[in-house]
């Protein structure tokens, strides 16, 4: 018998979950730096979060605030819901991203570039036009390998021996303390 696609996307929600959660833990503990390809690159929570229990749709807890969100935060994760999207910026030198990332479906959206900068009025428009086009596609670009390199990494401490022994543990302690200081 076999699976519908659907189905399948629906079992393995978990894992973007987790991913996402990991992702948000790393970030409020580690301050959200991480060095990909010899570059340093910030990550910080933006001020939209969801969390979801299991599969239950009714079990959703949103939280919207530009203030310090970890009490509620901490206490959705200590009742056993995991992060289901969220709103991240990534910053990279002068640049920077805004982006909800959708743990359940390991999706994006609404990802704000950074600006593209002022023209020169005397431009071919058409150049210009795809000059920007080139410029908005290598920031997209830019904003997945981000992402794409932090899943990799999460994938490889998830697949790891030592995710059982340390980075679970730490992620554990993480939630028990999340707005609790």
């Amino acid at each position: 018998m076999k699976e519908s696609f659907l189905s399948v996307v629906e079992e393995k929600r978990f894992l973007g979950r987790e991913f996402l959660t990991w992702l948000v833990g790393r970030i409020e503990e580690g301050g959200g730096r991480v060095e990909i390809d010899g570059e340093y690159v910030d990550l910080a929570l933006g001020n939209r979060v969801v969390l979801e229990q299991g599969g239950d749709p009714g079990a959703k807890l949103s939280l919207v605030d530009e203030g310090d969100m970890r009490p509620e935060l901490g206490a959705g994760l200590r009742r056993g819901k995991l992060l289901d999207r969220a709103r991240l910026s990534i910053t990279r030198g002068e640049r920077r991203w805004e982006l909800t990332l959708d743990g359940g479906l390991l999706t994006y959206d609404s990802l704000r570039c950074p600006t593209l900068g002022d023209r020169d009025p005397s431009d071919d428009p058409r150049a210009a036009l795809e000059n920007d086009l080139f410029l908005r596609l290598a920031d997209i670009e830019d904003a997945v390998g981000v992402l794409d390199h932090m899943f990799a990494e999460f994938c490889a401490a998830r697949g790891g021996a030592e995710w059982e022994n340390k980075a679970l543990p730490e992620l554990r302690a993480w939630v028990e303390d999340l707005g609790r200081s």
